[in-house]
């Protein structure tokens, strides 16, 4: 699309990418098709579709061309996703270094969920599968995602995201891997969970890192303090109140308990 065509604000989104230095290895129609899908998943009412991202850009060319450029354009994937994580880690250590705050790793995972099982569409999806969704409350048909941010004070960034496929590997697989992704810095690191995720490989990748993790863990975890064997919920019988910390989550607080990796 001639430069002439494109509104103000996309204009501004091409002005950074540039100044990331994209045009070095991308593309002109490339870079043309990356401002558009930017200025479309960003725009209010986005809901996930080639459709929306072709209405909401003012694409000039038919809404076909979108999905050709993702399923046969030729652009590196890999180079596009280390420039992101390299910006929003820039970020992240600059805020860090200006508040005195420490950086939050959040590992979290989500089902984007498909209308119809593969059984009853005429154009089945790879990689889809029923997902427990934590949302719903149900096991749905879609694509599950683990997905990894990076938060210091008021910024938040995507960094790294991986889709779970139960045959290719493990929930935990992809967090270690994705946590394997997060440089080492000076500052202080804390890993948020759920407690789907605080398995013995997680807190090791973590620990060989230098992050502390925040976590619920189930009660049927088994942990060593000591070099003694035993459960969350008996290790729990014999802790008392004074031994716990008070911590507050939007308007609910916990007892917790700071545990050591050994």
């Amino acid at each position: 699309m001639p430069l002439t065509y494109r509104v103000a604000h996309q204009q501004e989104i091409n002005n950074i990418l540039r100044t990331w230095r994209f045009p070095l290895y991308f593309s002109k129609p490339v870079m043309n098709h990356m401002v558009h899908f930017l200025d479309g998943v960003m725009t209010r009412g986005f809901s996930g579709t080639l459709t929306d991202i072709h209405r909401e850009s003012c694409h000039s060319q038919d809404r076909r061309t979108l999905s050709h450029f993702l399923t046969h354009g030729k652009w590196n994937e890999q180079h596009l996703m280390r420039i992101i994580q390299q910006q929003s880690w820039e970020n992240i250590k600059k805020e860090a270094k200006h508040t005195q705050e420490p950086i939050f790793v959040i590992i979290d995972d989500t089902v984007c969920r498909k209308t119809k099982p593969s059984s009853q569409a005429l154009s089945p999806m790879q990689g889809t599968d029923f997902h427990y969704s934590h949302t719903e409350g149900k096991s749905v048909w879609g694509h599950a995602v683990v997905q990894e941010f990076i938060r210091c004070g008021e910024k938040a960034f995507p960094y790294a995201f991986s889709r779970y496929e139960s045959e290719q590997s493990s929930k935990i697989d992809i967090a270690c891997e994705l946590l394997s992704m997060v440089p080492k810095s000076s500052f202080s690191t804390y890993v948020l969970m759920d407690t789907w995720y605080p398995a013995q490989s997680v807190l090791e990748t973590c620990a060989l890192s230098g992050f502390h993790v925040i976590s619920s863990i189930k009660t049927n975890r088994i942990i060593y303090p000591y070099g003694i064997r035993q459960s969350i919920k008996e290790f729990a019988s014999h802790t008392h109140k004074e031994d716990t910390d008070l911590v507050t989550v939007g308007h609910a607080s916990y007892h917790s308990i700071v545990m050591k990796a050994s």
